[in-house]
């Protein structure tokens, strides 16, 4: 059946080669701005881990540099710009931008399809803001970015995958180029030394570019409604509920931790309704356990405290998650270089 896909797959690569074509030699325009920018993005679509990454990058500047983050907005039901505020819905801003601006209160995080008006707006609102960063605008090459993150999965890097439908990359391979950082997400812990050494040889970097490993690190529940950490040192049945592109590290983490797991997987940036509440808490009931939880993760509990009346008694938490790196130093040193020198 995948072999059917491949015209469509060939047809897609010849577009987007030839829009990149078009801006590497100038014919379309890419604007520069006079202020720091950031892009973190990827070549696939979804499940890289750009939210989480985009969240470590904030917590290296933000106590040097006021930081403003620039996000399309994806999923949500506006379209004209905005200034997304901690009591945003995720309707109004998108479930990750939101996600954000609720664990940084104090910056600015802002909404906008068109990434140059975006820039332009802020610089005019908020022209103490000393740098931009772009969550998931690696494709959006009609805004120059100074400083270009790739994020790929470990499991399943760009360099094995084939352009869309037959696989998932939104652009050819060589779009990879244009990065200065790329990050391999999701690396598993003691991973083989030797093994990460072939995967960046495979990259070809080029004297601009360095490689990094990035992990996982899964934080202690919290309270949906309170942010109140609970302690999850005990063996609990849990119904898992999840909107997001690839929830098998946290399955596979919850599962190896002895918990009992029950999964209710929606899509990618699932806009919850009443039946799936409804369904949810279902489920939930039917479990027998004295020891038993709803447990989700931190995008969709954005999405999901709009039902809390729904769940009334039932125990429900998300699960918070950090990014760490191999090589932190080196890594934390090309960002801050970047903007200082910018």
């Amino acid at each position: 059946m995948r072999y059917l896909l491949i015209p469509f797959s060939f047809i897609y690569g010849s577009i987007t080669s030839i829009r990149n074509l078009l801006f590497d030699y100038g014919i379309f325009k890419s604007q520069s701005h006079n202020i720091p920018i950031i892009c973190i993005g990827n070549l696939s679509v979804g499940g890289t881990g750009k939210t989480p990454h985009t969240q470590y990058i904030i917590n290296l500047l933000k106590t040097d540099y006021k930081v403003a983050i620039l996000s399309r907005g994806y999923g949500r039901k506006t379209s004209s710009l905005k200034y997304v505020e901690i009591n945003s819905t995720a309707q109004e801003a998108g479930d990750e931008p939101l996600q954000l601006k609720q664990n940084n209160p104090d910056c600015l995080v802002v909404v906008e399809k068109n990434r140059n008006k975006g820039v332009q707006q802020i610089l005019n609102d908020f022209p103490e803001t000393d740098v931009i960063l772009l969550d998931d605008g690696y494709q959006h090459r009609w805004i120059k970015a100074g400083f270009n993150i790739l994020i790929t999965p470990y499991s399943y890097p760009y360099y094995n995958d084939y352009l869309m439908p037959v696989g998932n990359l939104r652009e050819s391979k060589k779009g990879a180029e244009r990065s200065n950082a790329i990050i391999f997400s999701k690396t598993p812990e003691n991973s083989n030394p030797t093994l990460k050494k072939g995967i960046v040889k495979k990259l070809n970097l080029f004297a601009h570019q360095k490689a990094y490993f990035s992990h996982i690190n899964y934080g202690s529940w919290k309270c949906i409604s309170t942010n109140k950490e609970f302690p999850s040192n005990e063996k609990y049945s849990i119904t898992l509920v999840s909107g997001i592109s690839n929830p098998s590290p946290l399955l596979d983490y919850l599962q190896k931790s002895g918990h009992k797991v029950k999964h209710l997987k929606f899509a990618d940036h699932h806009n919850y309704t009443s039946n799936d509440i409804a369904n949810i808490l279902e489920k939930y009931n039917k479990n027998s356990s004295t020891k038993k939880l709803i447990l989700t993760t931190e995008k969709d509990a954005t999405k999901l405290r709009a039902f809390e009346d729904s769940f009334g008694t039932a125990n429900m938490y998300y699960i918070p998650i950090e990014i760490d790196f191999e090589e932190k130093e080196k890594f934390e040193k090309q960002i801050k270089n970047y903007v200082a020198k910018n």
